[in-house]
């Protein structure tokens, strides 16, 4: 037999299987690296981008934790440690704590801290009485514009009493601190009360039905049947007052059941007579209806500003306000959600 023809021994039969199995092992390692590369090109989570809603309700927070944190550093001045700027600066700690906390707080999205991220707390605020008042006007201002904007009716509603309440602070801040309540950097937002437009028309209140508008109307009509009868309760000036109001509230109440459509309807709501506490020959009793009846108002009006259309809530915002303002002049106790009876009860301090 030939050398070409000898079978293959056994060194000859071992080689093609140690010749896969480096084949095998190079693709191994190939797919090792190439998984390993894979993972390392992965991008990491970023948080999602806010949206408008999402950027109000931030907006709203920080402008809050901000004026809480202003007014506390202010209180520790000899100017905010005395009465009466005191009581009115802790209000403002209290009552802007509570507006983040009910608008959900800070944001957090629980993705890992960037490396290098400073962890070093910064340092305390520090803020004078002058500079709390401006914040206040300003945030105020910030707020009402967002609250007539936005998309979402609840959350306009809530954001909507916020800026009333910083409203009333500023006014309640300026009045301790003898002074007036600061111009906003916007010349087309306020800070400070001013007469609702009249609703000549549904343009004004887009998004409200008939029934809605009614509401509205009813509310206004019932303020000015109990303020007709609180002013043959009372005397001096209180009477006065109490008789402007009630003209006020049905000259009011007639318009919004004018831009309703259902003046003298039969769907028109409003009634001749309404129910009233016993015991108003008691002025004290009479005082405590004014103040009911001015605090139904605002509540009413905060309910229209859910329903209402963006862009349409301004005579609905300054209904708000002048109600809690002439609520306040009754001698209401500052809360830190006008129009919101659902949180009346929130602590305030």
């Amino acid at each position: 037999m030939s050398a070409d023809q000898n079978p293959p021994g056994p060194r000859d039969r071992g080689r093609p299987r140690r010749g896969i199995v480096r084949a095998l092992a190079a693709a191994v390692t190939v797919l090792t690296l190439a998984a390993c590369g894979l993972r390392a090109e992965t991008p990491a989570p970023v948080e999602p981008s806010p949206d408008a809603i999402e950027q109000v309700r931030a907006r709203t927070v920080a402008d809050s934790l901000a004026l809480a944190e202003a007014a506390t550093a202010a209180a520790q001045l000899p100017d905010g440690a005395v009465d009466p700027v005191a009581p009115v600066l802790a209000d403002v700690t209290s009552f802007s704590g509570q507006h983040a906390d009910q608008l959900g707080g800070v944001y957090v999205s629980g993705l890992p801290t960037p490396t290098g991220s400073p962890t070093t707390a910064p340092p305390p605020a520090t803020a004078t009485v002058g500079e709390v008042l401006a914040q206040l006007a300003t945030a105020a201002a910030t707020a009402r514009a967002d609250a007539d904007a936005l998309t979402d009716g609840p959350l306009a509603r809530l954001v909507a009493s916020v800026a009333t309440s910083r409203a009333e602070l500023a006014t309640r801040l300026a009045h301790a601190t003898g002074t007036e309540v600061p111009p906003v950097p916007d010349a087309t937002a306020t800070a400070t009360a001013s007469p609702a437009p009249t609703p000549s028309g549904t343009a004004l209140v887009d998004g409200l039905t008939a029934d809605e508008l009614g509401a509205l109307a009813l509310v206004h009509d019932q303020a000015g049947y109990g303020f007709e009868v609180v002013a043959a309760k009372l005397s001096g000036d209180q009477r006065s007052t109490a008789a402007a109001a009630a003209a006020a509230h049905r000259s009011r109440s007639e318009e919004w059941a004018q831009a309703a459509g259902i003046d003298g309807s039969a769907q028109d709501p409003r009634r001749a007579s309404y129910t009233l506490p016993a015991g108003l020959d008691d002025p004290a009793v009479a005082t405590t209806l004014a103040r009911t009846l001015e605090t139904a108002v605002a509540d009413a009006y905060a309910t229209a500003v859910a329903q209402a259309a963006p862009g349409s809530r301004a005579p609905l915002l300054d209904g708000l306000r002048d109600a809690t303002d002439a609520a306040a002049g009754w001698g209401a106790t500052p809360v830190p959600f006008p129009g919101l009876p659902e949180r009346a009860q929130q602590p305030t301090g």
